[in-house]
C-alpha cells in the first residue's frame, strides 16, 4: 500500500496542526459508500451553493431580476474586497462566500471571507497559509476557484490545488495540500477547477500536463484521500459535473479531447467521448452543460459544440450533433428553454438550436469575456471584462433589454439567490435587485 504525509491543518476555537497519513489509492481505502447522490446536488432553497448554481446550469427562473441598474441604480449594498480575484460567489441560506487574494510586501495570503447576504456585513474571513506557489496567467491569480457549500461545510480550493473545509462560522476542520502528496508540476496557468460535493466525498481532480493525473475524492470529514482513479495526462480547468439521468448519477470529467464518464457511486469509468490521449494535446475551460437528456460540450480550447444524448446502464452517449463554428475559450454556454447560448470571448453572442445545433442568430455584444452567463425568467445575462452586463431576451429573436455598467472589470460569473444578483468585480461585490434603497 503506497502511503503519503501531508500536514493538515484543523482550527476550531484555535489553530492547530498535525500531519496524518493518506490513502493515495482506492483499493488500500477499501469500498466507498453507495448510497444515493441526490442528497449531495443541493436544492434551489439552498440559493447558489456553487459553481453555475444548484444544477450547475446556470439556470434561476422564479427570481425577480432586474434588467437595469448601475454602481448607484438598484444597489442593495456593495462592500470593498480585501485583495482580488476571479473565483464566482457563491450563497447558502443568509450567508455570502467568496475567496481573494492579497499580496503585500512580496507576500500572497488566500482568503475565505464570508459576508451576510441581506446587508453585505462581512461575518468572518480566514486565510490558512499558502503553501506552493504557482504561476498565473496576468488576468487571473490563485483566487480563481468556486467554492461549494453543503448544509454543513464550506469547501474552498485554490489555484495551487490547496483545498479546505470550513464551518459556516468560520472554524477550519482540514486543508489538504495536493502538492504535498503529488509533487510541484509548476503548472504555467495555475489550477481553475472548482469542487465537486458528491454523496461520498468531495471531488477535486488532479489533472495537469506532466502526470500523473488522478480523479481525486476527499473524505468530507477529514480531507483524506479515500479513492483515485488514473487519468489520462494533461490539464484541465473545467469543473466536473454531476448528472442524474435513467436512473443513474454519472460524473463527466472534461479533458483534453475527450469527456469520460464515471460511476458516481462506485467512481468506475463508464466511457469515453473523444479521441484524447496523454500530453499536450489540449487545455479545456469549458465547463459542459446538461439539459433535456443532452450533454454540450466542448473537446478543446475554441473548438466545435458537440451535443451527445445520455443513455442508461452505462452505454456510451449518442452523438447528436456537432456546432459547425467553434465555440467560446473561456465563458461556459447556458442551455436555456430549448436553445443553447455560447457567449464567445470576442464578446458576440451565438444561439443554437438545442435538437439540430442550427445557428439560429449571431450577435455583437461588445467587448472581451471570459464570465459564464445566467438566465432566469426568460432573459439571459451576459458580462464583459469591461464591467458591462447585457440582458438579452431568451428565444429565436435577438432583442437587448439592458446595458448595465459597474464600472470595473468582471470575470467572475454571477450567483442568484431570491430576486437578487450578486456579482464580483475585481475589487467588489455588489447585491443587485429591484426597488434598493425603497
Amino acid at each position: 500500500m503506497k502511503l503519503a504525509q501531508v500536514c493538515i491543518l484543523v482550527a476550531f476555537a484555535a489553530s492547530s496542526s498535525f500531519c496524518s497519513t493518506l490513502l493515495s489509492d482506492e483499493s488500500a481505502a477499501g469500498p466507498a459508500p453507495r448510497g444515493g447522490v441526490r442528497a449531495a446536488s443541493a436544492s434551489r432553497a439552498a440559493g447558489w451553493p456553487r459553481w453555475r448554481g444548484p444544477n450547475a446550469d446556470g439556470v434561476a427562473d422564479g427570481a425577480r431580476l432586474p434588467t437595469q441598474w448601475s454602481q448607484t441604480e438598484n444597489v442593495h449594498w456593495s462592500v470593498r474586497l480585501p485583495g482580488w480575484g476571479t473565483s464566482s460567489p457563491v450563497v447558502y441560506g443568509d450567508r455570502l462566500f467568496v475567496t481573494s487574494q492579497v499580496e503585500q510586501g512580496g507576500k500572497k495570503s488566500l482568503l475565505t471571507l464570508c459576508f451576510d447576504r441581506d446587508t453585505g456585513k462581512e461575518l468572518w474571513r480566514h486565510d490558512f497559509g499558502l503553501g506552493i506557489d504557482q504561476r498565473t496567467n496576468e488576468k487571473s491569480n490563485l483566487a480563481v476557484n468556486t467554492p461549494a457549500v453543503t448544509e454543513d461545510a464550506v469547501y474552498v480550493a485554490f489555484g495551487n490545488s490547496d483545498i479546505a473545509r470550513y464551518s459556516h462560522d468560520g472554524a477550519l476542520m482540514w486543508v489538504t495540500r495536493y502538492m504535498a502528496i503529488f509533487g510541484d508540476p509548476k503548472m504555467a496557468w495555475g489550477y481553475a477547477v472548482s469542487p465537486l460535493v458528491l454523496e461520498d466525498s468531495v471531488l477535486l481532480p488532479w489533472d495537469h500536463h506532466k502526470g500523473p493525473c488522478y480523479l481525486v475524492g476527499l473524505d468530507k470529514g477529514t480531507g483524506r484521500i479515500i479513492w483515485k482513479k488514473d487519468r489520462p495526462i494533461g490539464t484541465a480547468h473545467a469543473t466536473p459535473l454531476l448528472v442524474e439521468h435513467h436512473g443513474q448519477a454519472d460524473i463527466l470529467v472534461s479533458g483534453k479531447n475527450r469527456l469520460t464518464a464515471f460511476d458516481a457511486r462506485t467512481h468506475t469509468e463508464l466511457w469515453k467521448y473523444g479521441e484524447g490521449e496523454g500530453p499536450f494535446n489540449g487545455e479545456i475551460v469549458v465547463s459542459p452543460v446538461y439539459g433535456d437528456g443532452i450533454v454540450f460540450l466542448q473537446l478543446w480550447r475554441q473548438s466545435p459544440i458537440h451535443a451527445i444524448r445520455l443513455t442508461g446502464n452505462g452505454r456510451p452517449p449518442e452523438l447528436v450533433w456537432v456546432s459547425e463554428k467553434p465555440g467560446p475559450q473561456e465563458p461556459s454556454p447556458i442551455y436555456y428553454r430549448g436553445l443553447l447560448y455560447a457567449l464567445m470571448d470576442n464578446g458576440v453572442l451565438v444561439c443554437l438550436d438545442g435538437k439540430t445545433g442550427k445557428e439560429i442568430y449571431r450577435k455583437r455584444l461588445g467587448g472581451s469575456c471570459n464570465s459564464s452567463p445566467v438566465a432566469s425568467d426568460g432573459r439571459i445575462y451576459l458580462s464583459n471584462n469591461e464591467g458591462t452586463t447585457f440582458v438579452v431576451k431568451a428565444g429565436r429573436e435577438f432583442e437587448l433589454l439592458g446595458t448595465n455598467n459597474l464600472g470595473e472589470r468582471i470575470t467572475a460569473s454571477p450567483a442568484v439567490s431570491g430576486n437578487k444578483l450578486f456579482y464580483r468585480t475585481d475589487s467588489h461585490l455588489y447585491c443587485i435587485g429591484e426597488n434598493a434603497g425603497q
